[in-house]
């Protein structure tokens, strides 16, 4: 009997990609085999470089930086960490949505392969990846996680993980947009116009491949040799799937409700240093928050490293935040959104039978 689509974008694949996104494909994410890569040693290297020269640049006074750190409400932290940790729920939610979109058959029992609480694991160990090699290897991880434990097809896995990042980088940049015209109006200052453009590109790049798959298709795979026809169908069934327009409107919200809480996130931090010179209105925190998160995005530092600090301290400062202060709160800020999961995802990734 005939395959459908769905039971082919559900079969076994051969990999595709770069030559790290195969690795992972066939042999899953070895942590010190990462760590002791030469790309992973460069790309902490060049995060250090960035910081210290960020530093040096905006003359920073680290006593007095940590002097405001120390001063931090530690309950309005916890409460940060708090509203950071809620969105993981959410993104396994939505991940779940985009798989039953594109068939991926999900058994949903307790201690089943793509239970709810399986998908956050496989998240977190996908974002703790993200966060210790360079180029986003954690997605090809997650895709991994999803082969390895339910014998999912490893491109149908990415096209979906494809999908989500298509609906972040649209969420995310549309209410950066809102905020960036709510904090400045028409005149944004010099230094947001690159963030502005970075978000600009990756959009258009993930919207350009996304209409290539749709309208292009039998034109891509006069390029793609043939033995890789299989893998790409897939791919491809997976991501235009994944936006079936029943249940756009609630992807949707819960991306315009998961960047809110991101936004939330940095508030309580803010909150948290309790200082007069932090008096940002709500949309000047979003914003912050926003490009914050847009700058992990670049694949060059594990999740942004150095240039999320750089960056964030120099956007705080047209807000007239005093720069050792700015650096507080992106320090604090990074403690939750980044080293929360350095730490966490190595305790988990050590005990994880999933892994």
């Amino acid at each position: 009997m005939e395959e459908t689509e769905g039971q082919r974008a559900n079969a076994t694949d051969e990999p595709m990609g770069s030559a790290d996104d195969i690795e992972v494909e066939r042999e899953g994410f070895s942590l010190w085999k990462r760590l002791r890569s030469p790309r992973t040693l460069i790309s902490f290297g060049i995060a250090l470089a960035l910081i210290i020269f960020a530093f040096r640049g905006l003359n920073i006074d680290l006593d007095q930086t940590w002097t405001y750190m120390r001063a931090a409400n530690p309950w309005l932290m916890l409460l940060g960490l708090a509203v950071f940790y809620t969105t993981f729920p959410m993104r396994a939610l939505r991940w779940r949505m985009l798989l039953h979109n594109a068939d991926v058959p999900i058994h949903q029992g307790r201690g089943s392969w793509a239970s709810f609480p399986a998908l956050m694991e496989y998240l977190y160990l996908s974002w703790f990846a993200n966060c210790i090699v360079p180029a986003k290897l954690g997605d090809a991880y997650r895709a991994y996680l999803l082969k390895h434990n339910g014998k999912v097809s490893f491109s149908s896995a990415f096209g979906t993980i494809f999908a989500e990042r298509l609906l972040d980088m649209i969420g995310l940049f549309a209410m950066l947009l809102v905020s960036g015209w709510l904090t400045f109006g028409a005149h944004m200052p010099e230094g947001t116009q690159i963030v502005f453009g970075f978000g600009a590109l990756l959009v258009v790049l993930i919207l350009t491949g996304l209409a290539g798959m749709r309208w292009l298709s039998p034109l891509i795979r006069r390029f793609i040799p043939t033995r890789l026809h299989d893998f790409y169908a897939r791919f491809e069934y997976a991501a235009l799937r994944s936006f079936s327009p029943a249940i756009l409107p609630r992807l949707v919200l819960l991306t315009g409700v998961i960047w809110l809480l991101e936004g939330t996130r940095l508030y309580f931090v803010i909150l948290a240093l309790g200082h007069e010179g932090l008096s940002l209105g709500l949309s000047a925190v979003i914003f912050v928050a926003l490009a914050s998160s847009l700058l992990t995005a670049l694949p060059i530092t594990p999740a942004g490293l150095g240039v999320v600090e750089g960056t964030v301290t120099v956007v705080l400062t047209f807000f007239g935040v005093d720069r050792h202060l700015g650096v507080a709160v992106t320090l604090l800020d990074r403690l939750i959104n980044f080293w929360s999961i350095v730490v966490g995802g190595f305790i988990l990734y050590l005990f994880s039978k999933r892994k």
